[in-house]
C-alpha cells in the first residue's frame, strides 16, 4: 500500500471510534497545555528579570577602577592600559572617563553672577564616545570643536541658588512641582568656574567692613550647548552633572591643580568597557582583574538570577512533561484496546498479503495523528490561556494599597507579561506531542504485527 492509503485507513479507524479518540486527544491537549504554559511562565520570568537588570544598568558594561593603592604591583590605568584592555577577546569598545571635583570652587551663572552652585561632578570623555555611552539630548547639540562647550544634566540648572534670596528660599524645588522652571535656561548660558576672593576683614573698632559684596576670580568660562535626558544607568552624568570633552577636562584639571596644589594623577578616573555580548562579560572581567584593576558589572547580579530562572523553568517544564507522559499512557492504552478489537481485521490484512511494515505504519500513524491533533489544539488553547493571563495581570486590580501590586510567577509584577510563548516553544510542543504519540504507539504496533494470521481469522 502507498502511504496515502495507509494514512486514509488510519484516519477512518480513528473516526469510527470517535468517543475514545476524543478522550485520548483530550489527554494530549491537557498535557501539551501544561508543558507550554509552564515553560511560558518560566520564559516570562526570565524576560522580566532581564528588563529589570537592563533598567539597573547596561548588562554588557564593565566599570574598571584603578588598582588599589595597597597593591604590591601598582598598574596605571592610562592609555597603555586602555590599549591592552582593547586587545582582550570579546571587548567591543573602551571609554575612558576623567572625573573632576571642584572642591571649594563654585559655578556662577546669570547677570552679575547672581546664581551660584557649590558642588558639581564634571565628567570628561572623548567626543567620539558620546554615542557609545548612550547619551540622549533633550535639547541643544553635542559639543563640536569649540573649546569648553559642554553638556549638562537634565536637572543641572535646578541646583543653582539665588544669592539675592534668603537662605532656605533661594532654590527651586522641582521635586514638588515638575513643571516649575529653573532660574535660568542652561542652553547657551555662559557659566563661570570661579574662586571666591578673600573677604575684607572687619576693623578692630567693630565697624562692619564693606565686604558684603563678594568678589570672584574666574578660573574658566564654559558654555552649555546641550541638555541630556536623565538616565538611571548614567545618573551622575545625566541628572545634574556636567560633561565635557577629554581635552577640556585635562585643561581644567591643570587649572585646578594650580589652585589646590595637588598633583594630577597619571590615571583615568575610570573606564567603561563594553563587551560584544552578555556571555563575554565574565571572561573579560576576569582578564581585566588579572591585569591588576578593580571591576564591577551586572554579572554578579545577573548570573545568580539567571541560574534561579533556569531552575524554575526546568521545574515548571518538568511538571508539564509529566502531564504529557500521562497522556502518552492514555494513547498506548487506546491503541492496545484498538488492536484487541481489530484482531480479525489484522488477520484479513495479513491473509490478503499486506506487508507487516504497512500494518505497523497504520497503527503508528493513528498514534501520530492523535498526538498531532492534540498538540495542535493544545498550542492554540495555550496561546489563549497565555493571552488571558497577561490581560488579567495588566488590567485587573486585585485589591487596594499594596495588594494592587500583585506578584505573579516568582516576583514579577502584574504590570508585565507573565506568560511568553515564542514560536520555537509552540513548534516544539507540537513536535513533542507527535513524538510522544508515536512512542506510545510503538509497542501496540509491534504487538499487532506479531499476531498470527490464522489465529486472527479464528477470532
Amino acid at each position: 500500500m502507498v502511504f496515502f492509503d495507509i494514512f486514509q485507513m488510519s484516519v477512518k479507524n480513528l473516526y469510527r471510534r470517535k468517543g475514545r479518540t476524543l478522550l485520548t486527544v483530550s489527554g494530549v491537549v491537557i498535557g501539551c497545555c501544561a508543558i507550554v504554559i509552564m515553560v511560558s511562565l518560566g520564559i516570562g520570568m526570565k524576560e522580566a528579570q532581564e528588563k529589570m537588570l537592563a533598567q539597573m544598568g547596561n548588562l554588557t558594561r564593565i566599570t574598571v577602577s584603578p588598582s588599589p593603592s595597597v597593591s604590591k604591583e601598582k598598574v596605571n590605568m592610562d592609555k597603555e592600559a586602555v590599549r591592552r584592555i582593547r586587545g582582550i577577546s570579546g571587548i567591543k569598545s573602551v571609554v575612558a572617563r576623567e572625573k573632576l571635583e571642584l572642591g571649594d570652587l563654585k559655578l556662577l551663572a546669570g547677570e552679575k553672577n547672581r546664581y551660584q552652585r557649590d558642588y558639581v561632578t564634571i565628567i570628561g570623555i572623548s567626543e567620539q564616545d558620546f554615542e557609545q555611552l548612550g547619551y540622549t539630548l533633550l535639547e541643544g547639540k553635542f559639543p563640536d570643536k569649540k573649546p569648553l562647550d559642554v553638556l549638562v544634566g537634565q536637572n543641572f540648572a535646578y541646583q543653582f541658588a539665588d544669592s539675592k534670596r534668603p537662605e532656605g528660599k533661594n532654590m527651586v524645588d522641582y521635586w514638588m512641582d515638575e513643571n516649575v522652571k529653573p532660574y535660568f535656561k542652561p542652553i547657551g548660558a555662559e557659566i563661570s568656574i570661579a574662586q571666591e576672593k578673600e573677604k575684607q576683614q572687619p576693623e578692630q573698632s567693630g565697624q562692619q567692613a564693606a565686604g558684603k559684596k563678594e568678589d570672584w576670580k574666574i578660573i574658566e568660562k564654559i558654555t552649555a550647548v546641550g541638555r541630556l535626558r536623565e538616565d538611571s544607568d548614567l545618573y551622575e552624568d545625566t541628572s545634574d552633572g556636567l560633561v565635557m570633552r577629554m581635552k577640556d577636562a585635562e585643561r581644567l584639571q591643570k587649572q585646578l591643580q594650580k589652585i589646590t596644589g595637588q598633583k594630577k594623577s597619571k590615571e583615568y578616573s575610570e573606564l567603561y568597557v563594553y563587551t560584544d555580548s552578555i556571555r563575554s562579560v565574565e571572561t573579560a572581567e576576569n582578564a581585566i582583574r588579572q591585569m591588576g584593576f578593580q571591576t564591577s558589572s551586572m554579572e554578579s547580579i545577573r548570573k545568580p538570577m539567571e541560574k534561579d530562572a533556569r531552575q524554575k523553568q526546568m521545574m515548571l517544564g518538568g511538571l508539564g512533561g509529566i502531564s504529557l507522559i500521562v497522556a502518552a499512557i492514555g494513547i498506548a492504552n487506546t491503541m492496545i484496546m484498538s488492536i484487541t478489537e481489530r484482531t480479525r481485521e489484522i488477520g484479513i490484512l495479513k491473509a490478503l498479503g499486506c506487508f507487516l511494515g504497512d500494518i505497523k505504519k497504520e497503527f503508528l500513524l493513528e498514534a501520530a495523528v492523535i498526538g498531532f491533533i492534540g498538540g495542535l489544539i493544545g498550542v492554540a488553547v495555550s496561546c489563549l490561556v497565555s493571552y488571558i493571563l497577561n490581560y488579567v495581570s495588566q488590567n485587573v486590580s486585585f485589591g487596594s494599597g499594596a495588594a494592587e501590586s500583585m506578584v505573579f510567577a516568582g516576583g514579577m509584577e502584574a504590570s508585565g507579561a507573565i506568560s511568553v510563548i515564542p514560536p520555537w516553544l509552540a513548534a516544539f510542543a507540537l513536535l513533542f506531542s507527535v513524538l510522544i504519540g508515536v512512542a506510545a504507539g510503538y509497542y501496540p504496533a509491534n504487538k499487532a504485527v506479531k499476531i498470527s494470521a490464522l489465529e486472527a481469522m479464528k477470532a
